[in-house]
């Protein structure tokens, strides 16, 4: 099983792909066909991913307080930036 955790952050989506970035260094990209995954996602989500095994298919979590705080701290830091003018 997997011991480490499997948090993406869903940075754009190009072509027919989801391009997710690992986290929290997010310098790996992991590609996912958009329909392999049935739901809706939105760029900025931070999700869970455990991956496909033989009997299971790919499942992906979007972790909406993670996202949110993720949210939060970016919408602060761009305020502190405005204001710095």
């Amino acid at each position: 099983l997997w011991a480490m955790t499997n948090k993406y952050t869903l940075d754009r989506i190009e072509k027919d792909q989801y391009v997710f970035l690992k986290r929290p260094d997010e310098t790996e990209e992991l590609l996912v066909p958009m329909q392999k995954v049935h739901q809706d996602l939105k760029e900025g989500d931070i999700v869970e991913i455990i991956p496909a095994t033989e009997t299971e298919k790919m499942k992906i979590t979007v972790l909406h307080e993670e996202t949110q705080d993720m949210k939060e701290k970016v919408s602060n830091l761009l305020e502190k930036l405005k204001n710095k003018k």
